[in-house]
Parts: C-alpha cells; structure tokens; sequence
C-alpha cells in the first residue's frame, strides 16, 4: 500500500469553525480533508450576525440555503490546497519508480485515488450567504458551516495525470455546499453549476455540472440508500461547442459506509469510474492525457 493509499484511509475531514467577533460578523474556518484543506474568512456584509441553522431536517437546509442564493450578505475569501492530487504529482516526479509499482493492470492505484481534482491550489471569493449549523437549541457549538453563493477561482497550475502543466485559469460557479459534522453523525453536499476558463491555449475551456451528497450514520446499520452511503456525478461540456452542448466527460461515484459495532468509526469505500468522451487537450498535452476509462478508488475512516 502506498503512502498516498494510508493518507486516503486514515485521514477524516474535519472543520475547525473560530468567531473572534463578539459581534458575530466574522468568522473562521479551517477545512481538514486528503482531498481538499482551506482555510477561510467570512465577514457579513449587514448589520447581523452570521445565522445559525438546525439541522435536524436534511430538506430545510437545502430549502434555507436555496431562497437565499440571490440574496447576499457575507463575503468569504479562502485559500485551498488539494494534498492527495499534489501528493501524486511528487510521487510521480519524485519517485518515479514507486509510481510505476502503484501500476496494477491497466489501472496505476494512484491516479485512481488522485483522479478528479485539476489542480493543486486556488485561490477564491465568495459572496452568498454563510449559515453556522447547529443542532437543536444548543447554538453554542457550530457542527459546521453551509454555503449559498457565486465563487470565483483563481490558480495557476493544471493537474493531467499526475503531472503539473503551467496554466492560469478562473472559474466561476453557484453553488450550495454545506458539512454538518455531529458526534453520531456526519453529512455534506455540494450542488454546483460552474465556467472554468483556461490561459493555457492547449487546454479547452469547460462549463459543468456537479452534484455529491455523502452520509455516515455511526450508530445506523444496514443499505438505507440515503444512509452510510455517498454519490458524486459530474459532467463537463466543451464551451467552444455551445450552443450544441458536447460532454468531454463524465464522472461518477458511488460509496458505501460501514460502522463499527461501537459506533465511534466507520470504514468507507467509495468507487466509480471517469469517462473521457472527447479530449480536453490540444498540441503535446492530447497524448499525454487520459483516454477512455479511468478507474476512482476512494477508501477513507471516518470517526
């Protein structure tokens, strides 16, 4: 097993919320996860506080989050890094030999763990609506934090099979995106519907859709589909084809949740596949880039 494969499997997400503002107006967050680590700051554009939302009823959140999409009032800036899709660019660079060990069949286990995320870093802003989650009447402790709003990214570097090509981009995207960590249970989305433009001529410029709602469930057993399961769907259009939509590829996956008779961990597996329909790529970069299938493999412990 390589160290990529163990990060995947040991390494939980988690959220460290922080206001410093008596007010309640700005607030911080640090974003833990193999696959995505950010550290943001919100401030409320208004005279009010960043709300809290229970999250007993999974319907209301998305309901709170959706009235409000065209109606901002925080400002959020973050910086986000991707560890696992990096990790596989320095392994691959740097230990090429290990690299190629990871090879299994017509499938290398690393790109199948790292596949999925185009890039290493960002830099981005958000105006849209910032919501705390709680649970019940106790305020006191934020669970985690929901997102409804505009984003706008900026990077610098592009991810093709585990090798860094130089390329500025910017992509936009609304989104509702929220995770809700409680002790005995854990439960994120993302809905997002994006433009990503790219500088790198070689590289086409894409517009998208994207849905994944993940759930554990610690002390709940069984094949409950909307339970200790996970599903994630994608699928990318090449812009310079509209108005004729042509996918370039899509994306699924699909997990399941396995909880520990004691109810504090869970292992979880989640797999699925990446179908390139047409090439993403021009010139040098159209050999070196996926075709066909790629197999996804991720396994993680959540507690």
């Amino acid at each position: 097993m390589s160290f990529l494969t163990l990060l995947a499997a040991i390494a939980p997400a988690v959220s460290f919320p922080w206001t410093p503002d008596p007010s309640g107006r700005t607030q911080f967050e640090l974003w833990v996860d193999p696959y995505y680590t950010a550290v943001n700051g919100t401030r409320a554009l208004t005279d009010e506080p960043i709300p809290h939302l229970d999250t007993q009823e999974e319907g209301g959140v998305y309901s709170w989050l959706m009235s409000r999409l065209l109606t901002p009032r925080d400002l959020l800036v973050e910086a986000s890094v991707n560890p696992l899709p990096t990790g596989g660019w320095v392994l691959r660079s740097y230990a090429p030999d290990a690299y190629q060990n990871a090879t299994l069949g017509e499938f290398n286990l690393v790109q199948s763990i790292t596949t999925g995320f185009p890039e290493p870093w960002a830099i981005s802003v958000f105006l849209g609506n910032v919501v705390n989650l709680v649970t019940g009447s106790d305020t006191s402790k934020v669970n985690g934090v929901g997102y409804s709003g505009l984003l706008v990214s900026w990077g610098a570097w592009h991810l093709v099979e585990n090798r860094m090509i130089r390329d500025d981009w910017l992509e936009s995207e609304v989104k509702l995106k929220g995770d809700d960590i409680q002790v005995h249970r854990k439960l994120s989305w993302s809905f997002r519907l994006g433009w990503r433009e790219h500088f790198n001529p070689a590289i086409h410029d894409a517009i998208y859709v994207s849905v994944a709602r993940k759930r554990t469930d610690f002390l709940v057993s069984g094949w409950d589909p909307l339970r200790n399961a996970s599903i994630e769907a994608r699928i990318d259009f090449d812009r310079a084809e509209l108005p004729e939509p042509r996918p370039m590829r899509w994306t699924a996956i699909v997990g399941k949740k396995f909880p520990a008779p004691s109810g504090k961990w869970a292992f979880s597996m989640s797999t699925g596949v990446q179908s390139e329909l047409s090439s993403e790529y021009d010139g040098a970069l159209k050999s070196a880039a996926p075709r066909g299938f790629t197999f996804l493999l991720r396994p993680n412990v959540e507690w």
